[in-house]
């Protein structure tokens, strides 16, 4: 039986994301438990190959983290856009390369506990570089491109240690 929400205690808006503090009932013994829920917008992510098999990864410095790391390139799917929209925009505006073809591999929660959006993740093959890339003001990072079959070392070294990025490589890898 689903848990039913109730009342909310707080709520703060921060603009990339909003957190409230809802009541939900225990439809076992009908006790009243708050409990964190975060509101974020839909994500996506992009494993990205180059006409001549290279992935697209950005370096990337992480504020939660402070540190920087590799990670595929990706991000907020904007009102009005579609998950795919989105891949492709931020392929570009981060890497500079446009795909000749995206496909999708499916969507996860990123974190079920507390978050309510789902991260969508893609392939994009036979990327070509059309421009240097024109990333946001606020990000830092560095585009680099790796053999493929450098990605599990990567994974195991520690280089590329975003979960999310991670499970979108292993659908990646599951999808051919």
């Amino acid at each position: 039986m689903p848990w039913k929400r109730g009342r909310t205690l707080r709520d703060h808006d921060f603009g990339i994301l909003r957190v409230r503090e809802d009541v939900f009932t225990d439809p076992r013994d009908g006790n009243e438990h708050p409990r964190v829920v975060i509101d974020a917008s839909e994500w996506a992510n992009v494993v990205a190959y180059t006409t001549d098999g290279k992935v697209i990864l950005v370096r990337q410095f992480r504020f939660g983290s402070g540190e920087a790391g590799l990670e595929l390139p990706g991000g907020v799917v904007d009102e009005g856009e579609t998950p795919a929209q989105a891949v492709a925009r931020e392929l570009e505006e981060e890497t500079g390369h446009r795909a000749g073809t995206i496909e999708p591999t499916g969507w996860l929660w990123p974190n079920p506990a507390h978050f309510t959006n789902r991260v969508h993740t893609f392939i994009a093959r036979d990327c070509e570089r059309v421009h240097d890339g024109t990333p946001e003001g606020s990000e830092d990072l560095v585009v680099e491109l790796v053999d493929a079959g450098a990605i599990p070392s990567l994974i195991r070294s520690g280089e590329i240690r975003h979960a999310l990025h991670v499970a979108a490589l292993h659908l990646a890898r599951l999808a051919g």
